[in-house]
Parts: C-alpha cells; sequence; structure tokens
C-alpha cells in the first residue's frame, strides 16, 4: 500500500500514535499520526489516504459534528490543511461544522482538535476529552468521518511524555503493533496517574484502570467485575475475543454527586461518575455500574446485528442487570420490583409515546427515558411469560443468550430489529408483547402478567407479592429470584 507523508514540527510535551488503516475492498486505507499537544489539551492529526482505494466523494473531508445528544463536535477542529499527492497546499470551504470541501483532489490533510471537556454531563462518556491530568481519545470522533465505510487501524504508540500512560483494550503484536481494529470501536485511556489491575478469568484479560481516589479499594472495583462477568459467561456463552477494559474515572467537570455515565465501545467500558456521601452506597452504585456495562460487552458489541435496536439492548441490559444482582445477593427482591414500579410509572406518565423501533431511531433527540423504562418492562413482561408457559425451565435469559448464539462471530451481518423480534416471535408467547408494546405503543397492562407470577401492583403502581399464593406462583417467583436470600451463607455463633 502507498502511503504519502507530510513532515510536521514535533511540539513541546507531544506523544505520537502512529495508525496504518489496512485496506481490504470495504474499507478505506488511511495512514494517520495523532500528537498530544500542550500537556495534552489538544490533538494535532495529520494523515493521508491510501491512492489505490477510490475515494467515494474525493474532494470532501467530513468530521461526525453530533454524537450521543451532543452538539457541535465539528467546531472543535481548526488549522486545516489540505494537500495533494505531490505535496501541494489545495485551497477549501467550510459550509458548516465539520464538513469541508476542497478546489481540487486532496490525498493528506492536517488540523488540531481541541480536547477540553465539554460542559454536557452525557458527554464526558462518549466523547474525546482530556483534563491536563486524564483523558479519553476515541477515534471515532477524532479521525475523519467516512459514514458507513470501515477504516480498520493497525496502531503503534510512540514516544508519550514523561508522566504520561496509554492504556487500550486492542490487541498487540510481538512487534509491539495493535492489530487491525475497526477505529469507530476503539478507545484510548490517557493518564498521568491511572492505576492498572489485572485479571483472567475463563481464558479472558480483564484489565481495571483506576483513576482518581474512591469509597471502594481498587481490589473491591476488580473483585466485582470478576463476579461479574464470570455470572454473564455462565449465563450467555464465552465471548469470541479476550481482552477487555473497564475504565473508572471522575467526571471532567464538575457534576453533582450520585451522578454516572458510560460508553462500552468494542472491548472497553469507560464509567465517568461522581462519588456518593457513604461506602455502602459507592460499592452498591459500582456494582449497578458494572453489571449494565459488562453486558454490554455481549449485546451488542458481541454479535454482528446493525441498526437501531437500542430498545432491546439497554432494556434488556437493564432487565438482566437486575437480575443478576439478585443472583448474587446484590439487591434484595424488594429493590429488583421497586425499579420495574418506577419504569412502569414513567412509561405510563409519557404521553408522547413512539413506539420502541421508532423511539430507539430518536433515542439522542428526547426518547432515551422511554427506550430504557419500556424496553426494560418489555424484558420483565417476557421473562414471566416464558417461565409461565415453560414452569420455570426457559427465562428471558435463555432467549439472550439465544440471540448471541446465532449472531457472534462468524455469523453474517444481520438487521438487529428484524433478527430481536424473529426470534422473539419464535416464542408463541411472546407475540402479543411484540404487537401490542414493541410494534405497538400503547400503555402497558401488567396485571395478568404480575398476577400469574403471585405478584400485585395498587393504583400507584407499585408491585409487591401476593398474600396468599398457589404452589405455581411460589415456584415462578422462586425463579425470579425471590428466595434468593435463603441461599446466603450462614454465620457460625
Amino acid at each position: 500500500m502507498s502511503k504519502k507523508h507530510v513532515s510536521f514540527p514535533l511540539l513541546v510535551f507531544a506523544f505520537s500514535l502512529i495508525l496504518q488503516i489496512v485496506n481490504n475492498s470495504a474499507a478505506q486505507g488511511v495512514s494517520v499520526q495523532l500528537t498530544l499537544l500542550e500537556n495534552a489539551w489538544a490533538v494535532e492529526v495529520s494523515g493521508s489516504f491510501d491512492l489505490s482505494t477510490p475515494r467515494v466523494n474525493p474532494r470532501n473531508l467530513s468530521f461526525v459534528n453530533e454524537y450521543a445528544g451532543t452538539s457541535g463536535l465539528g467546531d472543535r477542529i481548526s488549522e486545516l490543511k489540505l494537500f495533494d499527492p505531490k505535496g501541494r497546499s489545495v485551497s477549501y470551504k467550510r459550509f458548516m461544522a465539520g464538513e469541508y470541501v476542497a478546489d481540487g483532489d486532496f490525498s493528506t490533510w492536517q488540523y488540531r482538535v481541541e480536547l477540553k471537556p465539554l460542559v454536557q454531563t452525557v458527554a464526558g462518556a462518549h466523547i474525546s476529552w482530556s483534563n491536563g491530568e486524564t483523558g479519553l481519545l476515541m477515534l471515532g470522533d477524532l479521525l475523519p468521518d467516512l459514514g458507513d465505510r470501515p477504516m480498520r487501524a493497525e496502531v503503534k504508540v510512540r514516544t508519550p511524555p514523561e508522566g504520561w500512560k496509554l492504556f487500550t483494550a486492542c490487541r498487540v503484536t510481538n512487534e509491539g503493533r495493535y492489530v487491525p481494529v475497526d477505529v469507530k470501536k476503539v478507545t484510548f485511556v490517557i493518564g498521568r496517574n491511572t492505576r492498572e489491575k489485572e485479571s483472567v478469568v475463563k481464558g479472558s484479560r480483564l484489565k481495571v484502570l483506576i483513576d482518581g481516589s474512591w469509597q471502594f479499594t481498587d481490589d473491591e472495583l476488580s473483585n466485582l467485575e470478576l463476579e461479574i462477568f464470570e455470572s454473564y459467561s455462565r449465563d450467555l456463552g464465552d465471548l469470541a475475543e479476550k481482552n477487555y477494559q473497564v475504565s473508572i474515572a471522575k467526571f471532567p467537570v464538575k457534576v453533582p454527586v450520585d451522578n454516572w455515565e458510560a460508553d462500552t465501545r468494542g472491548n472497553s467500558i469507560v464509567i465517568l461518575s461522581s462519588d456518593t456521601p457513604f461506602k455502602s452506597q459507592s460499592v452498591q452504585r459500582l456494582h449497578e455500574q458494572l453489571r449494565h456495562e459488562i453486558f454490554h460487552l455481549w449485546i451488542p458489541n458481541g454479535v454482528d446485528l446493525t441498526g437501531n435496536y437500542d430498545w432491546f439492548y439497554e432494556g434488556f441490559a437493564l432487565y438482566q442487570s437486575l437480575k443478576v444482582g439478585l443472583a448474587v445477593n446484590r439487591i434484595s427482591f424488594d429493590n429488583y420490583l421497586d425499579t420495574l414500579s418506577r419504569a412502569y410509572d414513567i412509561d405510563r406518565h409519557d404521553s408522547h409515546k413512539l413506539n420502541l423501533i421508532e423511539a430507539s431511531k430518536q433515542r439522542w433527540n428526547g426518547t432515551n427515558t422511554q427506550v430504557y423504562a419500556r424496553g426494560m418492562l418489555v424484558a420483565f413482561l417476557c421473562d414471566l411469560e416464558l417461565l409461565e408457559r415453560s414452569k420455570g425451565k426457559t427465562s428471558v435469559t435463555d432467549l439472550v443468550a439465544e440471540l448471541y448464539r446465532k449472531h457472534r462471530p462468524p455469523a453474517a451481518a444481520e438487521d438487529g430489529n428484524t433478527a430481536v423480534l424473529a426470534l422473539m416471535r419464535s416464542h408463541p408467547e411472546l407475540i402479543p408483547i411484540v404487537d401490542q408494546y414493541i410494534n405497538g405503543s400503547g400503555v402497558i397492562d401488567w396485571g395478568p402478567f404480575v398476577n400469574a407470577a403471585g405478584l400485585e401492583a395498587d393504583t400507584a403502581a407499585r408491585l409487591t407479592v401476593s398474600a396468599h399464593l398457589s404452589g405455581n406462583q411460589k415456584d415462578l417467583l422462586d425463579k425470579l429470584g425471590y428466595n434468593n436470600w435463603r441461599k446466603l451463607p450462614r454465620s457460625k455463633k
């Protein structure tokens, strides 16, 4: 593959990441260098397209301008320079933030991206930033956007400034190069004082990165990660990849207590959080964060499903998180019911409901809460129906595991909504749920479902266990986790 580089000066406190994008029939070939500037408050990006790979729009250069509900990302870009294959400067016009059109064909480019953290709380976990001490580099918003065309990279780290460390979940070769990856799924964690712990479970290497002081210890964090990872591996099946990374850090901007945001991208989990007043609360919330995000290593990251089926992988993640919390006695059955009751209350008072398919398409435009709450309720109803019809032999966990087995690599890519709904319809008892509460947008009537399971809902939508239970109801409640507390080891007197 031919490569063309323009020589640029090395600045103080800079380090370089050399990325060579491997060319294939589906991917655009590119070579890129990222240089952190001014103690990591900005990054210089320079690179060139592989001339042997034709580009769809050879005079256009585009960048992601909106992601995770945060807009204006293109405004972080400045000092753009374009060059033709002979190194001559090419003029251009800026039509809007993140959109440039050159006056002629160009092959090489250079620009600066400001990494000052954005003020929006949600941005911290999803968009590149640095505060001079730690930060995240998300290649998806730093490199040019090729739309649906993938860019696969081989990454080499060079000359980091003194005191800075870089971490990633990408696999590394014996030559110190990272194997080809989709750059949109790559997260680099950078930091001066980031601590690292590593474990191995079921053949997978789990790395935990901790930045800052917390009310839990590094060992507690590592042990919780192992506990949850083992639980999902047992229930859903082993993951295909063997390197995973979980990063825990404080928000880069001032945020009130008891807030958190997270992003699971490829094999890397990022959790940004403000702490809680008490240690018990801090550990409990950490377990909740890890239960939800580690699930995403399986769904959607572990399957080749496309499109906006967020209602499933977010709603069912919330529900599976509750089930795992119950299974390991991190939450009580009352906590489980209270969470479902709050979700039901949110759903019934939503006056602008869309069906879940449409809500997922507009998730970052005001329907995020609906996707989570209604998606979790659908998972709960599916669990009740599957357990009742199978006499406790099949649950929603088996449904998720079946989806994972069918669509994990090397399965061919398929639309997520099509695959999930087809799987659900293969269970006749779930067809009414699909028609009424996924494709339909009416208020969920959960009375018949919960009553069959020995549960009751009052006028305020609070779920409680019925006073008088049949044998079948007792069995179903036991499968839900009602009696898990009885399985706790008793202390000797």
